[in-house]
């Protein structure tokens, strides 16, 4: 199964065309890390759509959620059941816990960024029933494989950028207001002295995320991936156009079903450093050395 985020309802059906198997999308207040968000009354046409085209769809509800949001996640939660939402990606337990209470555990995709990393942790979540578990974006291909012939309902981020930190406060709007400027902006790139690349930067109301410098890219392991038994693989779109997602997915469908690619895979911009890296190193170690 290839799930990405889209952006516009009109690119659903060259989605599908392309090899897509579902649609993630965001909506206020319980989604994180989207620069597109739909609004709540738009669902139920997305919905409609993806069933048109035989299109699975998921909501992002990952945002920490505090005691005063309960009874509006309960409310929100209980209309996604109505509309029989395929399902939800979450990484607060309050979201499994009142899921749970309404009976529809079986459509959370738990995706906590680095928490899951063991068959044993894939196995403590799918006790709880939920429908599949997303690996920590930062295991290496030989860790994702050893995971992957112990417990299969696993889910991989094969593309996109990923946060690798995260702060409940806004951090650039207070250090504007700091400097006594003000700004509307949401994007921003960090550079550092350390580093020769760019951290993009993205701030919104749940707080200001910083991401990799540069997007996981799969193509050269996409095929080990399957083999190990890895079947859902999600491309995260933030920072691309549907063109570009749709582009994607249809290459990581063509490298699915064994087809041969003619375009330049090289020229993409995306890494596969992370999959040959270890996941701790430990200061004094080789490759932490420049």
């Amino acid at each position: 199964m290839l799930i990405a985020t889209i952006q516009n309802l009109e690119n659903l059906a060259a989605f599908k065309k392309s090899g897509g198997d579902g649609v993630l999308v965001a909506l206020e207040p319980f989604s994180i890390r989207n620069e597109s968000v739909i609004e709540k009354e738009q669902l139920i046409e997305w919905k409609d759509q993806c069933r048109a085209l035989d299109l699975r769809l998921f909501v992002n509800m990952m945002r920490m959620i505090h005691e005063e949001d309960l009874d509006a996640l309960a409310h929100f939660l209980r209309y996604l059941k109505e509309i029989d939402i395929d399902g939800i990606y979450y990484a607060d337990e309050g979201v499994y816990e009142l899921a749970r209470e309404i009976g529809i555990e079986d459509r959370l995709i738990y995706q906590p960024e680095t928490l899951v990393t063991s068959w044993a942790d894939v196995q403590f979540y799918k006790q709880l029933g939920i429908q599949s578990i997303c690996l920590a974006h930062e295991l290496s291909l030989e860790e994702i494989e050893e995971i992957a012939q112990k417990e299969q309902d696993i889910e991989i981020l094969i593309d996109g950028y990923f946060s690798i930190l995260y702060s409940r406060r806004h951090l650039i709007k207070n250090y504007m207001h700091h400097l006594e400027k003000k700004t509307d902006q949401k994007r921003f790139d960090l550079i550092e002295n350390t580093r020769e690349e760019r951290l993009p930067v993205l701030e919104e109301e749940s707080g200001t995320f910083v991401f990799s410098p540069r997007p996981i890219q799969s193509y050269n392991q996409i095929q080990d991936l399957q083999k190990a038994g890895v079947h859902r693989f999600r491309i995260d779109s933030i920072f691309s156009t549907d063109a570009e997602t749709i582009e994607k997915v249809q290459i990581y469908k063509k490298l699915l079903d064994g087809e041969r690619i003619e375009a330049n895979l090289e020229s993409q911009i995306g890494s596969d450093r992370w999959y040959h890296e270890q996941t701790v190193r430990k200061k004094g170690d080789k490759a932490c050395k420049k």
